[in-house]
């Protein structure tokens, strides 16, 4: 870190033992928990949990970074929205060859297609946003000069905000409990209250709202045999005690055979869990899936997602929104002059810029000829993205020339006048955290932490609201509701809790 606090606090035996077991008791009881992993062929129990994974320490984080991050990300709700409501930059950016190269992208750009053409149902968007960063600190750079840089920003089935509100508040508690040891910087004002839990489900509860018809309710649409349902069933208990809305949580697989429309284009839902056969009437659609190609495995996903599209529902996200969170947009923002045309206040494109690392395109011309000659000779340098949510799907450092000699090979066998399969990647330079930073982790059921040399990625949490045509969204909802802190392992590359690659942790500010 960017500060001499020795990290993390040494510890008998007898003391991590005993504060592990104080903190996996506090993670049970509290649902900061997953399902186990399943034993083929068999799904996840149902009837049976263990604790997510956790730092067991909160992980310093500079006090002024995770400032600057919180106060980001109304900009960037703004940003997004106004990108949403742009048809002709997503045309341009989506719908050129990033479309026609990436299967996935090309069929959600048709599907947006299709429904503008029949006409737009509902014209509101709802947005439960994260926005990512790594601290960046280039070998060489004095510490005063340390930053964050954005990795990403999700517009789709941004998750853990749930659970990361319960370790946030584990952490206050073995800290008040006196379960930590006496060092004055490891202070409850220094781990900051998160309220994502509340703050997202706040946000569908406006969704909700906005529908205006108080007895409908949220549909949260899920992926089979999801292991992290607490973090969603969270969401579902705070909708419910705090806002009196019902939320019907159902795979995505189910329903083609239970979502309908009504003659005035009404979602309706008829749950096999239902004691009545009447449908009920469906407010906001909040996907926790349908994000990767493997959410839509036959034709039959596809129609569903269509069929919602059409509805008078209140999406989380639309198609467009989706479309949005594309890397090749991420990639574009960072050109000269493409902020502006979205944002206004020049002090604002300043703020967002300087939260950009650089990002190139991979295009058929100049700029993307020189991005592939600096990908080949200095791969260590960088990181190769698809047009993917999830984790698990970058191409990093010395496996980038390999990666993009088998897209010279696939191009070999195009059609002519068809885009160069690069062109549905963007490269990006690697974000450089500090060094000397470690933390004790814990993954996911086990008794005993492992103190490791760590990485930790800082997301925010905002919420969003907003309708408009022609890049200009109006807001009626524009929120910075909360954090997640994920710890990884300095050797891990990837970022991503549910896939195992890191922990959940929490900021201790210094």
């Amino acid at each position: 870190m960017a500060t001499s606090l020795s990290w993390p606090p040494t510890l008998t035996p007898e003391q991590e033992a005993e504060l592990l077991a104080s903190a996996s008791d506090y993670s049970l009881a509290h649902s900061l928990v997953y399902r186990p992993v399943a034993v083929a062929p068999s799904p996840p129990s149902t009837t049976t949990t263990i604790h997510a994974p956790y730092s067991l320490f909160p992980s310093p984080f500079p006090a002024h970074l995770f400032a600057q991050a919180r106060e980001l990300q109304p900009l960037y709700n703004q940003l997004y929205a106004n990108i949403t409501v742009d048809d002709s930059f997503l045309e341009e950016v989506v719908g050129g060859a990033v479309s026609k190269v990436d299967e996935f992208q090309g069929k959600l750009y048709e599907l947006w297609l299709k429904v503008r053409e029949e006409g737009i149902k509902q014209p509101l968007h709802l947005g439960l946003f994260r926005s990512d960063y790594l601290l960046h600190l280039p070998d060489g750079t004095p510490r005063e000069e340390i930053a964050i840089k954005q990795v990403e920003f999700n517009t789709i089935s941004s998750s853990f905000g749930a659970l990361a509100t319960k370790l946030g508040d584990m952490h206050r508690y073995l800290q008040e409990s006196g379960a930590y040891p006496p060092i004055p910087e490891l202070n409850l004002d220094a781990i900051p209250v998160n309220g994502a839990l509340k703050g997202l489900a706040a946000g569908l509860a406006a969704g909700h709202k906005a529908y205006g018809v108080p007895a409908a309710k949220i549909l949260m649409v899920v992926q089979d045999h999801e292991r992290n349902a607490f973090d969603q069933r969270l969401l579902q208990f705070e909708l419910l005690e705090t806002h009196g809305i019902q939320l019907l949580r159902i795979p995505f697989s189910s329903l083609s055979t239970s979502a309908t429309l009504s003659p005035s284009h009404q979602l309706l839902v008829t749950s096999p869990f239902s004691y009545t056969s009447t449908p009920t009437e469906i407010s906001v659609v909040y996907y926790r899936s349908a994000y990767t190609p493997t959410d839509y495995p036959s034709h039959t996903e596809w129609s569903t997602r269509l069929l919602i599209e059409r509805s008078t529902a209140i999406k989380c996200p639309t198609i467009a929104l989706q479309l949005a969170g594309a890397k090749k947009v991420q990639q574009v923002l960072a050109e000269p002059g493409v902020l502006e045309r979205f944002v206004e206040k020049k002090e604002d494109v300043e703020k967002l810029r300087e939260s950009f690392t650089a990002l190139y395109p991979l295009d058929a011309n100049r700029a993307g000829d020189e991005a592939v000659k600096l990908a080949y000779s200095s791969p260590e340098r960088f990181v190769l993205k698809p047009q993917r949510e999830g984790g698990g799907n970058n191409i990093y450092r010395e496996d980038i020339p390999g990666a993009l000699d088998k897209l010279a090979e696939l191009d070999k066998t195009k059609n002519p006048g068809d885009p160069l399969h690069r062109e549905g990647y963007i490269l990006m330079d690697l974000i450089v955290p500090p060094h000397n930073t470690k933390s004790i982790m814990v993954k996911a059921g086990e008794e005993k932490g492992v103190e490791t040399d760590t990485v930790s990625e800082l997301g925010v949490f905002g919420t969003a609201l907003f309708s408009g045509t022609k890049g200009k969204a109006v807001l009626k909802v524009n929120e910075t509701v909360g954090h997640l802190l994920r710890t990884k392992g300095r050797d891990s590359d990837e970022g991503g809790v549910a896939v195992g690659f890191s922990v959940i942790d929490s900021p201790l500010l210094v």
